[in-house]
């Protein structure tokens, strides 16, 4: 990553902001953050097992509740150590999000390495008209979460390139671009990678921690569980992305430029414009993708279909929903391809192989983190603290008596704070699902709502977090983009115009979820807000 430019005389924000940057630095990476992590859970359950560290919560068995206790277990002994160096391998590869993850993201990184996704982005920025551009980048930036963390800068070098074309000064496309494409990450009309790992970790908590709703049945956890949510969070964040740009960012960046006028580049423009065979790509991928999701329709429709359960229903489990990482991948292997021969990117049959052997190396950081997380994952599952922990987190919370609309503000609150310092999201849900997933579910909170509650927070506060992964990027842009050589850009120059975004972001998200909760709508398919 290219170094971050220093703000020489910084104000208070950009001391605060560069004290954060410091602590979350000093952070290891998660391949070892995760060893260090499991070697303290091990410690820790011998010492709290010698002390008798347990605690009782409420179960519902065959619809009566009973009172069970659960107690640490001691893993600091070598039947433990010798337990885990003959099981290694089969806990790495069955680390339940690992292959749905791998999955998912190859199929979206084969669209992605065709060109499919940066031809959408361009194509709906630079065909908008100019009084609806900035809802435009918003919300093609808020979808671009679709892309993982190519998405943000996409949007960024887009914005900016296209603002300069219109007039406009490109620090407004880049600034907009990454709160839009950082922010996203609680909201897309696709179903993400994200939604594949977050759900996945939450099924093997939820099946290693027996959770079950009043009738004993397992919660929802599949990749859709706040797909519902998603949707409408999409276009409340292009909405408050749309206002904060034109009535605050935009009026503010233009204020420190009286004396200067933006002369249209059109020559930026034209860099940005699609070609003949990039467009008969995107016709071409537009009509798979109508006819891929019209045949699914069709099959799903008979009562008897395979896609339904045996009762005939869809939600909330039938074998549609157990399908939808591999029917993903096919949809973006379909389109993608559709693309690549359109657009030409694809000449070949070869070329599919070839082009899904260079999707592995976007997989290729996950799967290194996998290497620990699996085994702190277990071993934290297997030590039972994270179950003494949310019983006695659940009980304390019911003794404070807050209330669900407290509880919910804590732990997005709670998340935001975490954010600050681990912008990893993967990696952070490694760490606090353990806890939040069984606390929640022992005050009734389904699974699903606890991912949302964590995924405010994580989203929220990406985009003012001085260690997030793509800030040297925005900073090397916004340097580029320079219009005057005493400009100064750091840290604070980019999180003191993110703020706003944030603040808007979160006050809306929080009205959100308590819409859905006061009017109990599902967060996704048969994924209700609460455990019943």
């Amino acid at each position: 990553m290219e170094p971050k430019a220093k703000v020489k005389d910084s104000n208070r924000m950009e001391k605060v902001m560069e004290v954060i940057e410091v602590i979350g630095n000093k952070l290891p990476h998660p391949f070892f953050l995760f060893i260090f992590l499991s070697a303290i859970t091990v410690v820790l359950s011998g010492i709290l097992s010698a002390i008798g560290w347990s605690a009782d919560y409420p179960t519902v068995v065959d619809g009566v509740v009973q009172t069970t206790n659960v107690s640490v277990v001691n893993l600091m002994n070598l039947a433990t150590l010798s337990k885990y160096l003959q099981n290694y391998v089969s806990i790495f590869i069955n680390y339940y999000p690992l292959g749905m993850v791998v999955v998912m993201v190859v199929g979206v990184s084969y669209a992605e390495k065709l060109g499919l996704f940066d031809a959408m982005m361009r194509k709906a920025v630079i065909g908008a008209p100019l009084a609806i551009v900035f809802m435009t980048v918003a919300f093609v930036g808020v979808n671009s979460s679709i892309g993982s963390g190519a998405g943000v800068i996409f949007t960024m070098v887009i914005a900016a390139a296209v603002f300069k074309a219109m007039g406009l000064h490109p620090w407004i496309g880049i600034i907009m671009g990454y709160a839009a494409a950082n922010g996203g990450f609680t909201a897309c009309l696709f179903p993400t990678s994200v939604d594949t790992f977050l759900a996945g970790l939450s099924s093997q908590i939820v099946a290693a921690d027996g959770i079950a709703d009043a009738a004993g049945n397992a919660p929802a956890t599949h990749a859709l569980v706040n797909y519902y949510f998603m949707v409408v969070a999409t276009f409340v964040m292009t909405a408050a992305c749309f206002i904060v740009t034109k009535y605050i960012v935009a009026p503010y960046i233009n204020r420190q430029y009286p004396e200067l006028q933006f002369q249209k580049d059109s020559s930026e423009l034209d860099k940005m414009r699609l070609t003949a065979d990039e467009n008969r790509g995107l016709k071409y991928a537009g009509i798979t993708a109508i006819v891929y999701l019209v045949l699914l329709v069709l099959i799903c429709i008979p009562k008897n279909s395979f896609m339904r359960a045996e009762d005939g229903t869809l939600v909330p489990s039938s074998p549609l929903l157990n399908m939808i990482i591999p029917l993903l991948f096919l949809f973006f292997m379909a389109i993608g391809t559709a693309y690549g021969i359109g657009a030409k990117t694809l000449h070949v049959s070869k070329d599919v192989p070839a082009t899904l052997e260079t999707t592995f190396a976007m997989v290729s950081s996950f799967l290194t983190v996998c290497l620990t997380a699996s085994v702190f994952v277990n071993l934290f599952s297997e030590s039972k603290i994270a179950s003494v922990l949310a019983a006695k987190g659940a009980a304390f919370l019911t003794k404070l008596n807050v209330g669900n609309v407290t509880l919910f503000i804590l732990m997005i609150l709670l998340s935001c704070f975490i954010n600050i310092f681990m912008t990893s999201n993967s990696g952070k849900w490694v760490m606090v699902a353990p806890l939040f997933v069984p606390m929640l579910a022992m005050l009734g909170v389904s699974p699903a709502m606890t991912q949302i509650l964590y995924r405010i927070g994580d989203s929220t506060f990406n985009i003012i977090s001085p260690v997030e992964t793509n800030l040297p990027i925005a900073l090397g842009l916004l340097e580029s983009y320079k219009v005057r050589k005493e400009d100064k850009v750091g840290i604070g120059t980019l999180i003191s115009m993110e703020i706003p975004y944030t603040v808007l972001y979160l006050i809306l998200l929080i009205i959100l979820v308590l819409v859905f909760y006061f009017l109990d709508l599902p967060l996704g398919p048969g994924a209700p807000i609460f455990l019943r």
